[in-house]
């Protein structure tokens, strides 16, 4: 390997992991907000109920929970469907929007896993429980997955468009420079 295809590896590389760390700061952002618009809406309730508010210490606990959860979902499900699919995707020369699909179907195949593997570990499981959990387990990780892949690819596919439009409009845009293609 010479220095050229050296840096173009180590470019490629520093580009995967820049691209899916922003889209796990993404997910763990989105979470974040959630949680805090949940719990200001059950302070919210509970000063409306005349209720207790409850510790203080409930906030920047769900905040870590959400920091916690939003890593582990992004690294041990997201990252590997998207980067799947990627993978996928070029080896079979599809267009970048062909990933979509390819990686929500490996996020259907992970969920009905840990549906099936949930359902092993417990006897008094019923059909109806197993349609229902692998249902609300793949619909609540679908918009996490999107925007996680959408985050993911928004760099590349913005440098993608600005080229594009450098070439049909030269006079008006100043050129960039991307890693050469594969």
């Amino acid at each position: 390997m010479n220095k050229r295809q050296a840096v173009r590896s180590a470019g490629r590389v520093g580009c995967f992991f820049a691209r899916h760390s922003l889209a796990t700061a993404a997910i763990v952002l989105a979470f974040c907000v959630l949680w805090t618009i949940a719990y200001l809406a059950l302070l919210l309730w509970a000063m409306i109920a005349d209720g207790g508010i409850g510790s203080p210490v409930v906030y920047p606990i769900g905040l870590l929970l959400a920091v916690a959860g939003g890593t582990a979902l992004a690294i041990m499900l997201f990252l590997p469907c998207t980067a799947l699919a990627e993978w996928i995707a070029k080896r079979r020369e599809l267009p970048v929007l062909f990933q979509i699909p390819i990686s929500t179907g490996l996020l259907a195949m992970v969920c009905a896993g840990i549906i099936g593997t949930g359902a092993v570990a417990d006897s008094h499981v019923t059909l109806q429980s197993i349609i229902v959990g692998y249902g609300v387990l793949f619909f609540a990780l679908l918009f996490p997955l999107g925007l996680y892949w959408w985050t993911s690819k928004c760099g590349p596919l913005l440098l993608a468009l600005f080229e594009h439009f450098r070439k049909t409009f030269p006079a008006h845009l100043p050129p960039v420079t991307i890693l050469p293609p594969q």
